[in-house]
């Protein structure tokens, strides 16, 4: 699968690996390493240039790289809706352990109820 944005190419990536790491590297694994970035960084270009459009400049600026940046590589806590939309997402099995799983939690971390004498 050829990349996209022709960015990244396939001898970079190897002799890289041969120079930097001392490694030798297969042709898929570098093909597929090649397409997943090249893909982030795809569409990490793409809403850069939608933010600088929406500012109406026609330049990409350095805040319009990190929103985007931001966007799709760092790692973000959900919201509780966000989490409930993807736990939604999953298949009954997957459904049936997560509620096994919450539950068995609740269990574990409730307060011990207090006897009375």
């Amino acid at each position: 699968m050829p990349a996209k944005t022709g960015i990244i190419k396939t001898t970079t990536v190897k002799a890289y690996f041969t120079k930097a790491k001392k490694m030798r590297t297969q042709a898929a694994a570098v093909t597929k390493l090649i397409a997943d970035f090249d893909a982030v960084l795809e569409a990490v270009i793409v809403e850069a240039v939608a933010l600088a459009k929406a500012a109406k400049r026609n330049t990409v600026m350095k805040v319009d790289v990190a929103a985007a940046l931001d966007k799709f590589l760092k790692k973000t806590d959900l919201t509780w809706d966000q989490t409930a939309e993807q736990v939604i997402k999953q298949n009954p099995t997957d459904l049936g352990k997560i509620s096994k799983t919450i539950l068995e939690w609740i269990s574990a971390h409730e307060n011990p109820k207090r006897k009375r004498k």
